[in-house]
C-alpha cells in the first residue's frame, strides 16, 4: 500500500490542530497521553546504563535477535507469571519497539482492506489510527461501567459476520475514559469470544497503574482457546523514551509475528533491552510503580476536587481508580471541539472526545490528563475551563 493511501484517511485535521495547540511553553495542557517525566528514575537508569556498558558493552551495542534479548524476555516471562498468573513459554514472548509496534504488526497480521475491526466505544486513539491505516472498517461496540456490553457485541458480530477479523480492547483504566472492566465481565467476555475464531488484542498499558495497589487479572488469564494477544509496555510504568514493550501470544501466532518483526526492524534496540534487564535485576520496579501510582492518585484527587468545585453541574464525570485520565461529558448539544478553541485562547488544552471514536462519533465529551500538571496549574486550568463551560452552556 502506498504511503499516501495509508494516511489518506486523515482528512479531518482538527485532531492535529489540537496536538499542535499544546506546543506552546506556557500552555496548561491536559492533553498529554504520557506519564510525568518527574517520575522517571534517572539516577537508577544512569547507574544501570553504566553497568551495561561496562559489563556487556559489545553485546549491548550489537544487533539483537528479532525476538529480543533473552535475559529481558526471561525476566518478563517470570514477572508475567508472578504478577498476573500468565504462563507463557519463552518463545511466546517477544520484545517490541513500544506497544505501538505491537498494534501495527497486529494490523499487518490480521487485517486486510475491507475487513472489520471491533473496538470499545470510545477507544484508544493510537490503536484507532494504527488499524485504520490498513483500510479496515472500524466498528464501535458500546460499553458500560463494567466493560464492553456483551449483548451489543453479539449483535455486532451477527451483523458483520465473517468480515470481523479482530477485536481490540483496553480493559485497565482505559485510555480515554479511565474505566476498568469488572472481573466478571472479563471472564464472561473471554468465554463469549471462545465461540468465535477472532483474535482478541489486549492492550495492557495501564494495568499496573491502579491507585489501590490491587491488580486485576488480564483478559489473557481467562483465555481458554489461545486467541488472546497481550501487549504490555514499560512506557507508563517506567519511561517511554526507551521504547521497550513486549507482546505475548500462543506459539503458532507468535511465529507469524516474528516474520513481521524481522521485516520491520530486524530487532528492537539492543542497548535499551540490556538496560531494562539490568534495571529489573538491580532495582525494585514494584516499589517504583507504587510510588508513581501515589503521585497519580494525588493528582487525580486534585483534578477531581477542582472539577467538583468549578464545572457546571450539567457536566458529568466518573472519578477513575487508576490510570492517567478523567473523562468528562457536557450536554449532548455541545461540542468539545468548540470549547477547545475557546480554551486554547485562554492557555488551556485538552483532547476532544470525538477523536477517540472509531465510528458513531460523539462531540460532547473530553479527555483530561491529570498526570503532568502541578497542582496549582491543574486548579487554575480547571477553573478556566469551568468558566468557559458556563458561558458556553448558557448560549
Amino acid at each position: 500500500m502506498r504511503y499516501a493511501d495509508r494516511v489518506g484517511w486523515l482528512e479531518d485535521r482538527s485532531l492535529l490542530n489540537a496536538f499542535e495547540l499544546v506546543e506552546t511553553d506556557d500552555m496548561i495542557s491536559f492533553s498529554a497521553g504520557f506519564p510525568s517525566s518527574e517520575t522517571y528514575p534517572l539516577d537508577d537508569i544512569r547507574r544501570s546504563m553504566d553497568r551495561v556498558i561496562e559489563t556487556h558493552g559489545e553485546a549491548a551495542l550489537s544487533y539483537c535477535s528479532t525476538s529480543g534479548y533473552t535475559g529481558l524476555r526471561e525476566i518478563m516471562r517470570r514477572r508475567m507469571k508472578d504478577k498476573f498468573g500468565l504462563e507463557y513459554d519463552l518463545d511466546e514472548l517477544i520484545i517490541t519497539s513500544g506497544s505501538q509496534q505491537g498494534l501495527d504488526m497486529s494490523g499487518m497480521l490480521f487485517v486486510n482492506q475491507g475487513d472489520v475491526v471491533l473496538f470499545e466505544s470510545p477507544s484508544y486513539l493510537g490503536a484507532v489510527n494504527a488499524l485504520r491505516a490498513y483500510q479496515a472498517d472500524l466498528i464501535s461496540v458500546p460499553t458500560d461501567r463494567e466493560g464492553i456490553e456483551l449483548e451489543a457485541l453479539e449483535a455486532t458480530l451477527k451483523k458483520w459476520g465473517d468480515r470481523v477479523k479482530m477485536i481490540y480492547v483496553n480493559p485497565d483504566f482505559q485510555n480515554p475514559t479511565g474505566r476498568s472492566w469488572s472481573d466478571r465481565r472479563r471472564a464472561d467476555f473471554m468465554d463469549f469470544m471462545a465461540g468465535y475464531d477472532i483474535p482478541v488484542l489486549e492492550d495492557a498499558a495501564y494495568g499496573e497503574l491502579g491507585f489501590s495497589g490491587n491488580l486485576q487479572r488480564p483478559l489473557s488469564y481467562y483465555d481458554k482457546k489461545g486467541q488472546a494477544v497481550y501487549i504490555g509496555t514499560f512506557s507508563k510504568i517506567f519511561c517511554p523514551g526507551l521504547r521497550v514493550a513486549w507482546l505475548c501470544a500462543p506459539r503458532e501466532i507468535m511465529d507469524r509475528y516474528l516474520v513481521l518483526k524481522n521485516a520491520a526492524d530486524l530487532s528492537s534496540s539492543t542497548i535499551a533491552q540490556f538496560q531494562m534487564a539490568d534495571y529489573l535485576e538491580h532495582n525494585d520496579i514494584d516499589a517504583h510503580i507504587k510510588d508513581i501510582c501515589e503521585v497519580y492518585r494525588h493528582r487525580c484527587d486534585v483534578m477531581a476536587e477542582a472539577i467538583d468545585r468549578e464545572f457546571p453541574k450539567e457536566v458529568t464525570y466518573v472519578k477513575p481508580k487508576g490510570g492517567l485520565f478523567i473523562w468528562a461529558e457536557m450536554p449532548e448539544d455541545k461540542d468539545a471541539g468548540e470549547l477547545l478553541m475557546r480554551a486554547g485562547r485562554e492557555g488551556v488544552a485538552f483532547i476532544p472526545g470525538a477523536s477517540f471514536y472509531p465510528s458513531g462519533i460523539k462531540n460532547n465529551e473530553m479527555r483530561l490528563n491529570f498526570s503532568n500538571m502541578k497542582d496549582e496549574d491543574t486548579r487554575k486550568g480547571i477553573k478556566i475551563l469551568g468558566q468557559l463551560m458556563r458561558e458556553y452552556l448558557n448560549e
